[in-house]
C-alpha cells in the first residue's frame, strides 16, 4: 500500500482525542495512530490492523479536508512574498495536473526572494528519475525514502505542497565523515573562489545543525547565514568554528578523537609531498588540532 502521505501534529491530535474518540475512532486506534506516528515499531499485527482499517479512514479524512483547502498546503507562509505565494498556488496546481496522483512540493527562494535563478519543483514518486529543467522550473524526482530524510525536513519548512506535509522522524544518521569531507570542500571553494560555493555552504550549515542536534533550519536560514558568511572578511574563520562547535557538541569524544588525528596525519603526509602548499593545508588542518586540544 502506498505511504500515507499527510503528517500528523501529536500534540494537536492528543488535544482533540476527546472529539474524534469514540466519535471516529476506538481508543486502541486512536493509540495506533499516535504509535504510527511517533515512529515507534508496530507489530506485524498491528501495522495489518493500521492498513487495513484505520489508513483508509484517514484517507477518506484526508479527500474530505483536501477539497475543503482546495488541495494546497502552506508552510512558513509568513516567511513568504504574498505575491510569489497567490502565483506559486498557480504552478502547483499545474503540476498537479501534470504529474497526477504524485505529491508535488514547490520550494526554494521564488517563495521569499526578490531575486532567484529558477523555481524548484520536487515530485514525490516511487521511482526516482533524472532532474531537469523546464523553462524557469527545476524539476527534481525523488523517491519515497526522501520523507524520512534530513533534506526533506528543511526545505518543507518553507513551502507549498498538493499534500499535507508527514512529520516522520529522520532516519539517516549524522555522517562525520561526510561533514569532514564538506569543511575540506568549502576551503577549496573559498581558496579558488569557486562559484557553487554558497551550495556547498548550506548543505555545511545543515549537517552542522544535525550533528550538533540543533533546530533543522529551512531554506532561507540557509540562505540567509550562508551570504552572511560569505561576506565576512574572513569567512574561513567562522567555518572553522561551526565545524568545531558541531563535533564537540555532537560527536562522541572518542570517535572525534580518532577522526581528528587521523586527518592530521593525511595531512602531513600530503604536506610532505606538496610544500608549497603548505600554508593552506595548516589552517585546514587547525580545526582538527583545536577539537584535539579541546576534548584532550
Amino acid at each position: 500500500m502506498r505511504k500515507l502521505a499527510y503528517s500528523m501534529d501529536l500534540a494537536h491530535l492528543r488535544q482533540i482525542k476527546n472529539d474524534i474518540v469514540p466519535a471516529l475512532f476506538t481508543s486502541h486506534q486512536f493509540d495506533l495512530i499516535i504509535k504510527k506516528f511517533s515512529g515507534k515499531e508496530m507489530t506485524p499485527s498491528e501495522k495489518n490492523e493500521f492498513s487495513r482499517t484505520i489508513s483508509k479512514k484517514m484517507k477518506g479524512i484526508l479527500q474530505l479536508v483536501n477539497k475543503q483547502s482546495n488541495g494546497i498546503f502552506i508552510y512558513g507562509k509568513e516567511r513568504m512574498i504574498p505575491e510569489r505565494l497567490q502565483q506559486a498556488s498557480i504552478y502547483l496546481k499545474r503540476f498537479s495536473r501534470q504529474f497526477k496522483n504524485k505529491h508535488i512540493i514547490l520550494t526554494g527562494s521564488f517563495l521569499y526572494s526578490k531575486s532567484y535563478n529558477d523555481i524548484d519543483i520536487f515530485i514525490v514518486s516511487k521511482y526516482e528519475k533524472e532532474e531537469r529543467s523546464e523553462g524557469k522550473f527545476h524539476i527534481n524526482h525523488l523517491t519515497e525514502d526522501v520523507y524520512t530524510s534530513l533534506f526533506f525536513k528543511s526545505i518543507t519548512k518553507l513551502c507549498i505542497s498538493n499534500r499535507e506535509i508527514i512529520k516522520y522522524p529522520i532516519k539517516e544518521e549524522a555522517s562525520l565523515d561526510n561533514f569532514i569531507s564538506l569543511y575540506q570542500e568549502l576551503f577549496n571553494d573559498l581558496d579558488k573562489n569557486f562559484k557553487g560555493i554558497r551550495s556547498t555552504l548550506r548543505e555545511f550549515l545543515l549537517q552542522a545543525s544535525f550533528i550538533a542536534n540543533a533546530t533543522v533550519p529551512d531554506s532561507l536560514d540557509l540562505r540567509n547565514e550562508a551570504n552572511s558568511i560569505i561576506n565576512l572578511k574572513n569567512p574561513k574563520e567562522i567555518i572553522k568554528n561551526i565545524f568545531i562547535n558541531a563535533v564537540l557538541i555532537g560527536v562522541r569524544k572518542e570517535k572525534a578523537l580518532s577522526a581528528m588525528k587521523q586527518m592530521l596525519v593525511s595531512y602531513q603526509e600530503v604536506i610532505k609531498e606538496y610544500k608549497q602548499h603548505a600554508p593552506y593545508y595548516l589552517e585546514v588542518m587547525d580545526a582538527f588540532k583545536r577539537v584535539i586540544s579541546l576534548e584532550s
